[in-house]
């Protein structure tokens, strides 16, 4: 396959020698025409003073004497032939004494130039041209009639400066066409140039060099484009950075409860523990723990890749609420924590995936009342909001918030808290069994049903949680 600057160099080479080509052929053929031109009128003017001349020694004389001398005076080249019929149409004067005593008949001249003395005609002019090959000798003389000669008829001088006119031309355009051949190449570099580093960046980006860039030399197309793949690579860079970390937390999140299975299981096989109900217990617990872990990336899988199915169904979600909130009263008093509800006393149904909801809800009281100290409490409330900005609701929806007056969240922190495996405090969160995929999660189910999750906080003041349905 050609490369792209051979083609666009070819490209360039065929345009400029077909547009030259054209330029040079339909100049010439102009500059002839309006030479053409020219020379006739010239003729004509050449002609008529000649015919001005001779009627005056027509008059002085009142004879056609010496219409012989004259014609030999008056002619002004070599290559021209002049000859002068009297008004009987019989030839009286001819430069090349071939004619004379012929008539115009006998030769077939017609429609020469009248030579008017007093208002008569006293005679007819003619001029020729004798180049070789010429057919006006015996046909339509020069000088006469509106129309330019065609080519043949020029005399050697005339076509000596055409022949020059035509090679300047030719030269002319042999430069033009270098010159814009060379500006050809150089436009040419300046596009395939972006073009081999862009392959070249592609080529690093399909070996796994997520860190490469292309420089951006222009603000055209060209230059978008290596934005645009700067801006991919970027991402590509940061995706794999994140592949890496997420790969290292599930290789650590999955290690501590394999770690204590594994010792548990090796105590009891070498007598140091005893296979009661408390080792099996502890084993039982972390093969949940695995479980809900092996879960959570399940769903948070397909929830990213859109193959979440939803269970649509109309629902109650006062009913929901408190359904669930009574689950987790019990864990909210083990802590000293108080648990309040703030709900409306009814609340059209919607259609929802209630057990995906139900999760949303598990996974932000259990946030929350991981978060809120001894003597807090946690207000879980619920409204029915307009579509406007303020609740970030396109139309009428419910808004459901978490709230808690737990140590709260860090500016710098709060933008990241929906990704997964984000912890704020990574060792705390750890020893409490958190995962950090709780929230993402939320974010991932509310999304697929086409709702909407954020989070405001103050540190030290606690946060709340909203999600609008």
């Amino acid at each position: 396959m050609r490369s792209l600057t051979w083609k666009l160099c070819c490209a360039f080479f065929l345009v400029v020698a077909i547009s030259v080509g054209l330029t040079a052929y339909f100049i010439n053929v102009d500059t002839t025409q309006k030479f053409s031109q020219y020379l006739s009128r010239e003729d004509q003017r050449y002609v008529q003073n000649m015919s001005n001349v001779l009627g005056q020694i027509y008059a002085r004389d009142e004879n056609w004497d010496s219409a012989q001398t004259v014609l030999s005076e008056l002619l002004r080249s070599d290559n021209e032939r002049l000859a002068l019929a009297d008004s009987a149409n019989i030839i009286v004067g001819d430069t090349a004494n071939q004619w004379l005593e012929n008539t115009e008949q006998d030769i077939g001249l017609s429609d020469g130039t009248p030579v008017i003395v007093s208002g008569e005609e006293v005679g007819e002019l003619y001029l020729f041209s004798t180049q070789p090959g010429n057919s006006g000798a015996a046909g339509n003389p020069r000088g006469k009639g509106k129309n330019a000669l065609p080519a043949s008829s020029l005399i050697s001088g005339e076509q000596d400066f055409l022949d020059q006119v035509n090679h300047s031309m030719a030269v002319t355009g042999l430069i033009a066409a270098a010159i814009a051949l060379i500006i050809g190449l150089i436009l040419t570099h300046q596009i395939t140039r972006p073009i081999k580093a862009l392959t070249k960046g592609a080529r690093q980006i399909a070996n796994g060099n997520f860190n490469h860039t292309v420089k951006v030399r222009s603000k055209d197309e060209i230059g978008d484009l290596s934005q645009s793949f700067n801006a991919m690579a970027a991402n590509l860079n940061k995706a794999e950075q994140e592949r890496q970390r997420i790969i290292a937390d599930i290789a650590h999140e999955l290690r501590t409860p394999l770690t204590v299975i594994n010792g548990t299981v090796d105590g009891i096989q070498d007598g140091v523990f005893k296979p009661d109900k408390e080792r099996l217990a502890s084993i039982k617990e972390q093969t949940a723990l695995l479980t809900l872990l092996v879960s959570d990336l399940r769903d948070l899988s397909l929830a990213e890749s859109g193959q979440l199915k939803l269970a649509l169904a109309p629902t109650d979600l006062i009913d929901l609420v408190k359904r669930k909130a009574a689950q987790f009263e019990m864990r909210a008093r083990e802590k000293d924590i108080e648990l309040r509800l703030n709900l409306p006393e009814e609340a059209p149904e919607i259609d929802i995936d209630p057990a995906r909801i139900e999760q949303v809800l598990a996974n932000l009281m259990t946030n929350a009342i991981r978060h809120t100290p001894a003597q807090g409490n946690i207000t879980i409330s619920m409204r029915i909001v307009d579509g406007d900005e303020g609740h970030r609701a396109n139309r009428p929806s419910l808004m459901i918030s978490v709230a808690d007056t737990g140590e709260g969240i860090a500016p710098e922190h709060l933008p990241h808290i929906f990704e997964r495996f984000y912890r704020a405090e990574t060792s705390r969160a750890r020893s409490e069994g958190g995962a950090g995929l709780g929230l993402a999660i939320v974010k991932q189910m509310i999304h697929a049903h086409g709702g909407k999750v954020w989070a405001e906080s103050k540190a030290g003041k606690g946060s709340t949680f909203y999600v609008v349905l």
